[in-house]
């Protein structure tokens, strides 16, 4: 069940993971944007042939650009 809550644009929970389009739905990264964080090392999750990204590794991946 989605409920408005669940899909607050700019809010990313440490212990869910998003697909591609949500995450960059929430974050409002464009496909530019997303593809110089995955060059940087925002991690993505392959399985099958879906894509996500853990919130967990989004936050990670800021705490780190924030310390350059």
């Amino acid at each position: 069940m989605t409920t408005t809550s669940n899909r607050v644009p700019g809010v990313i929970d440490a212990t869910a993971a998003y697909s591609i389009a949500e995450f960059r739905r929430r974050t409002g990264l464009g496909s530019y944007a997303f593809r110089q964080a995955r060059a940087a090392g925002l991690r993505v999750v392959e399985v099958g042939r879906k894509r996500y990204v853990l919130g967990s590794d989004w936050l990670r991946f800021l705490e780190q650009q924030a310390a350059e």
